[in-house]
């Protein structure tokens, strides 16, 4: 994986934090994984300073978290974390959709439109732009909502929800990218149709299956975790 920063106006903090969040996406440093700010700086080019202003936005966004005597390492999701979080994510979700779809735009569904062809696209390609689109596609609903709150609260979710969706992609069929990709479009249809109720209805089966498929995989590698111990 290339991790080398370059420079021009954004900030090499915000381009370390981006780099770092992108392997960690990638499985590029897996769950468990002691982060060592020299091999970041190796690594990413950048002063240790930036690293750790990287590392702290990183924790604070629940992808790393701190572990005794071995520092930072990469945060591992438990089965149970990734309930609660699916809980608040059905509390918060399906009303914003529901004020989202109040004042959707015809540019705005086309855009959710073209993520849904860009991630058919990325599924057949089997690329990690699929989980991308997907969060881009969800994205919309968010930030035109007219709720800037719960946007920002959906916000600081954002990197442990797409790590999850990432660990999904990565454990799932084509064929089962291809129903989820199915569930979008008729979310997206109901709104471009004002059949909320039908979008809300499948936004709710889409993070039900989201919730209990991750549960079911984090749950295994979990009894695998105590079987070797």
């Amino acid at each position: 994986m290339e991790m080398r920063v370059k420079t021009d106006s954004e900030s090499l903090r915000e381009k370390a934090t981006n780099v770092i969040r992108e392997a960690i996406m990638s499985l590029h440093y897996k769950p468990g994984e002691a982060l060592v700010e020299r091999r970041l700086c190796e690594e990413t080019g950048v002063s240790r300073t930036s690293i750790r202003e990287a590392l702290r936005l990183l924790e604070a966004e629940g992808l790393v978290r701190r572990e005794g005597t071995r520092g930072l390492v990469v945060a591992e999701l438990s089965s149970e974390e990734v309930r609660n979080m699916f809980d608040l994510r059905l509390l918060i979700e399906i009303e914003l959709l529901s004020r989202f779809a109040d004042r959707a735009t015809g540019e705005q569904l086309s855009r959710m439109s073209d993520l849904l062809d860009a991630a058919a696209s990325s599924a057949e390609r089997d690329s990690d732009e699929y989980p991308r689109k997907i969060t881009q596609f969800l994205q919309v609903i968010w930030d035109n909502s007219g709720n800037p709150i719960a946007a920002k609260l959906l916000g600081s979710l954002r990197g442990r929800t797409s790590y999850i969706r990432v660990i999904l992609y990565r454990e799932t069929s084509f064929a089962e990218h291809q129903f989820t990709i199915g569930l979008l479009r008729r979310i997206l249809q109901g709104l471009q149709g004002g059949d909320v109720a039908t979008s809300a209805k499948v936004y709710r089966r889409y993070l039900e299956r989201a919730r209990d498929r991750a549960v079911g995989i984090i749950e295994t590698q979990e009894a695998a975790v105590t079987s070797v111990a």
